[in-house]
């Protein structure tokens, strides 16, 4: 079965199309921006705190080739607060795809308290991101993107039969998977034509170099470069370090990326070893919803119910939409709710233990007939284009193109034996179809990854990220070695150490950009949260009797999380 668009919806995307083809990449004008300048001024926008600015520096478009122009990296500051300055700290909040001028301008004072406030906190959109220039703009607009991938399986996901051994099931996501490479193919003709050659400056590489050159704008030639970055902002660092190891200062990545896969192996082979971790935060989801009963986790039927009677009901109700899509006519676009949707939202509340009581709320009402916030959740992107595509094409190192068949049978091997999750991760993470990209970058950094660093980084994994495993943290470790890294486990769930607080996490990073001061090998973190607070649980009771620095600090760690992960 193929999923069509209908013949309206087709038109549109023809006009929309049509469009799109006359417009062009607009460059950098050189003659008004040199390299080098370095602009700040007041900030606009809503949530701004006092002091933070808003600027830009400009730096060569292409470090290769002094003739290919400049581009213009949008920066945010919160300058230190402390009488003594030791230098800035570039922050990554992930992706690739994530702008980070709001991690100054708007979290400084929170990133202060964990990385201390001798540092000016500098967030940056990377290349081709936000409103740096010149931006990925393969589409005439973000409604043009959304038409075109409206329905497809690019927008509701693969839906997956409950038996993945059916073989009509293999049959069904063989021919589901030919329109998925189309639609790749398509997009990123679409991008060939409408950006040329401006594609091939997107890559992690590259804001590598834009992160050293402007540091030494910013804080004179001799000085090492300061970094946090998160998941992607991981793979950011371990570029970092491995193509610059003398110009590490203070390096932390968080929520691990692996940096070998990410670079050499085809993306439709990630899921074996990236969801290793994900159907047990699945089901620690259910069991606290089961612990947490009626009153708190709207999933849970009775107070004697189990984790695994939760995930019974959530799990049948998933696989009937496979047979029986609901019908959602008051979502903000109204449609279909189907089980490939139904994925996609689970797999963003795995991410965020916090949302999970939010998350079976809407389950609950989805269950009960109405998918309207579910509908309007999953229909909600976070990514305007193809920013993402340009950052992890340009990444990739190139492969012999798979055929549909060889890409579903893999995943139905991961389905099966790895994470019922698998082929929800192609469409929530939307790295696939480098296969067709039409350009090859400046430079591709593909190795090696143990360069001994100047100074040892500080690598953070959590014991259940769906996302990110503790495996690649430990892989990140062994490759760096003991005397360049140390890993650091945060033992509870979700995405990167800030998807719930850890005091003990917090005091290690305050250590570590104080003084480089790294924990004890083996260290391990509990975190100061629930999921499912309740009047009897023990963060209730810490936070009653805690200092009000100590406050202060959880308080900071909650607004990051939000602020970065809704």
């Amino acid at each position: 079965m193929t999923v069509g668009t209908g013949m309206g919806t087709s038109l549109l995307i023809s006009v929309l199309l049509f469009q799109c083809t006359f417009g062009a990449l607009v460059p950098v004008d050189p003659t008004k921006f040199k390299v080098g300048e370095l602009k700040w001024s007041n900030c606009t926008g809503e949530d701004v705190v006092p002091g933070a600015e808003c600027g830009y520096a400009v730096v060569p478009l292409d470090y290769f080739n002094s003739s290919a122009g400049v581009a213009k990296i949008a920066l945010g500051r919160f300058n230190a607060t402390a009488a003594t300055r030791k230098g800035s700290v570039f922050l990554n909040p992930g992706g690739p795809g994530g702008p980070g001028v709001s991690l100054a301008t708007v979290s400084g004072p929170d990133l202060q308290q964990l990385v201390g406030e001798e540092y000016d906190i500098i967030g940056f959109d990377p290349r081709g991101i936000g409103q740096t220039e010149p931006a990925t703009q393969c589409f005439a607009s973000p409604e043009a993107r959304q038409a075109f991938i409206a329905n497809t399986v690019l927008d509701r996901g693969y839906d997956v039969a409950p038996d993945v051994q059916d073989p009509f099931n293999r049959y069904h996501l063989i021919q589901t998977q030919r329109d998925a490479d189309a639609l790749y193919q398509s997009q990123f003709q679409v991008c060939a034509q409408t950006m040329g050659d401006g594609l091939r400056y997107m890559g992690t590489s590259t804001v590598v170099r834009d992160i050293d050159f402007i540091t030494k704008l910013l804080d004179g030639e001799d000085a090492l470069i300061n970094f946090w970055g998160l998941s992607y902002g991981s793979a950011i660092g371990q570029y970092m370090v491995n193509m610059m190891p003398d110009r590490v200062g203070h390096i932390v990545i968080d929520g691990i990326l692996d940096a070998i896969s990410w670079t050499s192996v085809p993306s439709y082979k990630w899921e074996r070893t990236f969801l290793v971790n994900t159907d047990d935060v699945y089901k620690l989801f259910m069991s606290e919803c089961a612990q947490a009963g009626p009153s708190q986790c709207a999933l849970a039927k009775s107070a004697n119910e189990t984790g695994q009677d939760v995930l019974a009901r959530v799990e049948n109700f998933v696989n009937q939409l496979y047979w029986s899509p609901l019908a959602v006519p008051n979502a903000t676009a109204p449609g279909i709710l189907t089980s490939g949707r139904a994925r996609l939202f689970l797999m963003g509340a795995l991410i965020s233990p916090t949302s999970w009581p939010q998350a079976a709320e809407v389950l609950a009402q989805a269950i009960a007939g109405d998918g309207t916030a579910m509908l309007d959740a999953v229909n909600t992107k976070d990514l305007v284009d193809l920013e993402r595509s340009a950052v992890s094409c340009n990444d990739h190192a190139p492969f012999k193109a798979p055929t549909p068949a060889e890409v579903i049978d893999e995943q139905l091997y991961d389905q099966a034996h790895v994470s019922r999750f698998s082929l929800t991760v192609v469409v929530s993470e939307p790295d696939a179809g480098c296969q067709f990209w039409p350009v090859t970058p400046p430079e591709r950094f593909l190795g090696p990854w143990n360069q001994t660093l100047k100074n040892p980084m500080l690598i953070i994994s959590n014991t259940l990220d769906p996302a990110t495993p503790l495996r690649s943290g430990r892989l990140a470790l062994e490759r760096q070695g003991n005397d360049s890294a140390r890993l650091l486990v945060q033992n509870g769930p979700g995405h990167t150490s800030l998807a719930l607080p850890s005091l003990c996490t917090a005091q290690v990073l305050r250590a570590y950009f104080a003084n480089g001061t790294l924990p004890a090998e083996g260290t391990v973190c509990e975190v100061d949260a629930s999921p499912f607070p309740t009047e009897t649980n023990t963060t209730a009771k810490v936070l009653s009797i805690d200092t009000s620095g100590r406050q202060n600090t959880l308080d900071s760690m909650h607004r990051l999380r939000k602020a970065i992960f809704g």
